[in-house]
């Protein structure tokens, strides 16, 4: 009897203790889960709207893109054809807009293009490189590194074939192309109607811009000539000087030195179509068919013509940045409660009951509410806990008692739980992802510290071995007022589209490739090494090698004060050899790795520019100054 006794206690103090334990569970579960879903709340990132900027614009038909600082792009206008939508995760150095599509250059130089392509207008050749792009109203064309041209797309009046010509700069119009050769002749092919594939002869320019029907270069005195169609007076610009120039369809615009703007050609008078804003200044401007953008100072856009009916016209203003996200303390792994809403936590009422004749009670378990108890409250967080197991203490067996099984719960409706384990994971990605980029950023500014550091050794080595090198100068500025006679003939011919491997040898001015010798005219040009052209005219203390050159002759008709200088993005060390005679083999007048002045006498001189590093390639702006002042006669 006693021992019945013991087990019905024992019995109902376990249960006491069970329900004890089961409600201390809940409020721990509670408060874990309201500190978890709030310290999640608070890393929650905002970002504010800022200012959309620009590095470059280009107007076309009915669509205007522009390149960010970071490369993307970013269109707006009309989008029928997909012109105005950019591939996902490209980025570009320059972009180029046409009729209905849109071309950018990836920094390896290959061409990305997008929009309408019936034409083929929109699928650059594979496996070509290039240095320059423009595209048209139904083509598109590239330059090569050696300055030859590629073009792809519609070829009815043949603006798609170019001539062998090597060029500096390209510029595609109405079917038809221009280009300029590194003497600043022009060159033009495809649809001649309105003569705009005839450029004026005996005329040189610095730039070149293809329109509608008509073209317009810059002299290099900054004074503009235009030729082709000009009905409404667009191929009749305004006099004065201007930095840069664009054409249109039925227009064209200038920029002033002091960035204002000039515009000329057809216009709506009761609008004042090409009248541009009052007291902007640009750096950059680009004509479209019926409108014009340009780029400020800050690179916020400011567009204006006649037609803006699909928002060509409207460049956006702001952009609201991607949040960085505020790095917080994971939730740890806690059991999470179901969202079963608290009815009753069981009380337990001894009832009478007809037993043996030992008379204890039988303990029968009842529900009622429990209202002393506090329900937890949950704080809302941004994911799901599904895959959390819910506690559930199981029922226990005392002497054939049966105990209540307690399940604590809580209440979430209108909000969400915790971050879940698939939530976790897609986090911990982005993070080593982030790391990942942050890592690979961190060793190529180390590769290029490297590079800087090895250049500058090797310069310093240069000196110390006599060199009569002058100090490089990095920042050549370049003077485009003729003061003596240069050569107008050009002789630019590119023969070679790759780049083989090269063999170190001497190469004399026979065996020389027709595009390795140029005749540079006053003022500046852009160039390119590959392994078509080789050089050992290196200082003695040099590793000893193959590099590449580029050779540019120039006659003087009268003794001249002049200055060389050569600045590359692509390659760190470059070197410039001043050589008598036309070609690579006469003897050295004069050498230094960045920058060259002297004075000479009349007759035939050639510039050797050449990669100090070995067999490097990549593209380089050569600058040549000439000045009467201070020479002997």
């Amino acid at each position: 009897m006693r021992l019945a006794s013991f087990n019905t206690k024992l019995a109902f103090y376990f249960i006491i203790a069970l329900t004890a334990a089961a409600l201390l569970l809940a409020v721990m579960l509670s408060n874990s889960y309201g500190a978890s879903a709030q310290q999640a709340a608070t890393a929650t990132p905002t970002s504010t709207p800022r200012a959309m900027t620009f590095s470059a614009i280009s107007a076309g038909s009915r669509h205007t893109c522009g390149l960010r600082a970071d490369g993307t792009a970013v269109c707006w206008g009309r989008n029928s054809d997909g012109e105005s939508t950019p591939p996902a995760g490209e980025t570009f150095v320059s972009i180029s807009v046409g009729t209905s599509n849109t071309c950018g250059l990836r920094r390896n130089g290959t061409a990305v293009c997008w929009g309408r392509n019936y034409s083929g207008q929109s699928t650059p050749p594979s496996g070509e490189i290039f240095t320059s792009i423009s595209t048209g109203a139904h083509h598109t064309c590239g330059l090569r590194s050696n300055g030859t041209a590629v073009c792809w797309g519609d070829n009815s009046a043949g603006q798609a074939t170019p001539p062998s010509d090597a060029f500096s700069s390209i510029s595609t119009g109405n079917w038809y192309t221009c280009g300029l050769r590194s003497s600043g002749v022009a060159v033009c092919w495809g649809n001649n109607g309105f003569d705009q594939s005839t450029p004026p002869s005996g005329e040189t320019f610095a730039s070149i811009s293809a329109g509608g029907y008509h073209n317009c270069g810059l002299r290099s005195n900054g004074t503009a000539v235009c030729w082709g169609g000009n009905e409404y007076g667009q191929s009749t610009p305004p006099s004065g000087a201007f930095s840069s120039i664009s054409a249109g369809s039925r227009h064209a615009c200038g920029l002033r030195a002091n960035g204002a703007a000039v515009c000329w050609g057809w216009q709506d008078d009761t609008t004042g179509a090409w009248t541009p804003p009052a007291e902007e200044t640009f750096t950059t401007i680009s004509s479209g068919s019926f409108y014009n953008c340009g780029l400020r100072t800050d690179g916020t856009a400011v567009c204006w013509g006649y037609i803006n009916s699909d928002g060509e016209a409207t460049p956006p203003t702001e952009y609201t940045p991607t949040p960085t996200p505020t790095a917080t303390t994971a939730p740890t792994n806690t059991p999470v409660p179901t969202n079963t809403p608290p009815t009753a936590t069981p009380t337990l009422t001894p009832t009478s009951t007809s037993v043996s004749a030992t008379d204890e009670p039988t303990l029968t378990p009842t529900s009622t509410s429990v209202t002393d108890e506090p329900t937890p409250t949950p704080t809302a967080t941004s994911v799901s806990a599904t895959d959390e197991p819910t506690p559930t203490p199981t029922s226990t067996s005392v002497t054939d008692e049966p105990v209540p099984t307690l399940t604590p719960t809580l209440t979430a409706t209108g909000v969400s739980t915790p971050e879940g384990a698939d939530g976790r994971m897609s986090r911990l990605e982005r993070e080593m992802e982030a790391q990942q980029e942050l890592i690979e950023a961190q060793q190529e500014q180390l590769t290029r510290l490297q590079a800087l550091i090895n250049a500058m050794n090797n310069r310093l080595a240069a000196l110390e071995g006599g060199s009569s090198a002058a100090t490089p100068t990095h920042t050549p500025t370049p003077t485009n007022t003729p003061v003596t006679v240069l050569e107008s003939t050009p002789t630019p011919t590119a023969t070679s589209t790759s780049i083989p491997t090269a063999t170190p040898r001497r190469a004399s001015a026979s065996a020389l490739a027709p595009g390795c010798i140029r005749t540079i005219g006053l003022g500046w040009l852009t160039g390119a090494w590959n392994a078509d052209c080789l050089s050992d005219k290196t200082p003695a203390t040099a590793k000893a090698g193959t590099r590449y050159a580029r050779f540019y002759t120039f006659t003087l008709d009268a003794p001249a004060s002049i200055a060389v200088s050569i600045t590359s993005d692509d390659v760190e060390d470059t070197y410039l050899y001043l050589l008598e005679g036309r070609g690579n083999e006469g003897s050295i007048v004069n050498r230094g790795d960045s920058r060259i002045t002297d004075q000479l006498q009349a007759g035939s001189y050639t510039i050797e520019a050449t990669t100090y590093e070995l067999e490097t390639v990549g593209n380089f702006t050569l600058t040549l100054d000439i000045s009467t002042a201070g020479v002997s006669r």
